[in-house]
């Protein structure tokens, strides 16, 4: 994919290839900085940007002819005391419904942002790929006292891996939840919110999540020096 004196992006910015050696590439960025990074990975953000960049074309050509988006985004609330419990087999995969509202309004295509409602941290943005459908949620080990509810299933477009680099509700403000941290939210809740208080968070994750691959970039790159 990636060849010599091609330009290319990552979260960090444009960059030129200057040398491919192996597993690895040298790059320099518009502002000067050089840096050694793993091929493998950039492909795959690199890939992501594109997507990303076809993706708010597409959003700028349906606006352009409809006037309007078709597409919804929310906040789904998640009450959990610890990040750490976000890591169990159906995690990645779906995404709970709990209220018969919810399940009438969110559907295929609507963006989320996962909010940890005791942590007060944005943790993830996701996609929803399809309309909800039943489940037992023992399927995805969801601790809920129901033998059937409703499930988004959804692909994660970015996330945290830590509580230090989530985004602290106190970092951003939000037009169309302006006290949100002061708000007493429901479990599994989805608050509708604007496109531009989506976007501004999505951002925030996305860039946490390449900052996260630049750093394993680097620790491998020191790795290998050692």
């Amino acid at each position: 994919m990636f060849e010599v004196n091609g330009t290319y992006a990552n979260r960090k910015g444009n960059y030129t290839v200057l040398a491919i050696n192996g597993p690895k590439m040298h790059v320099r960025y518009e502002n000067g900085d050089e840096a050694n990074l793993h091929v493998n990975r950039q492909e795959r953000i690199w890939e992501n940007i594109l997507v990303e960049r076809e993706a708010l074309e597409a959003e700028k050509n349906t606006r352009a002819t409809r006037g309007l988006t078709t597409n919804q985004h929310f906040i789904h609330c998640v009450s959990l005391p610890d990040i750490e419990e976000l890591a169990f087999p159906g995690w990645p995969k779906v995404i709970i419904a709990l209220r018969p509202e919810d399940v009438e309004t969110v559907r295929k295509g609507d963006r989320i942002l996962i909010y940890l409602i005791d942590l007060k941290l944005f943790y993830a943005v996701a996609t929803i790929t399809n309309d909800a459908v039943q489940k037992n949620p023992k399927d995805y080990l969801y601790n809920v006292g129901q033998k059937k509810a409703h499930f988004f299933p959804l692909d994660i477009d970015a996330e945290a891996h830590s509580r230090e680099t989530a985004v602290s509700i106190d970092n951003v403000e939000l037009e169309s939840y302006p006290t949100l941290a002061q708000m007493p939210l429901e479990s599994f809740s989805y608050l509708k919110i604007s496109e531009d208080d989506f976007e501004l968070l999505a951002e925030l994750l996305t860039e946490v999540t390449a900052d996260e691959e630049i750093d394993v970039d680097e620790e491998y790159e020191e790795d290998i020096e050692d």
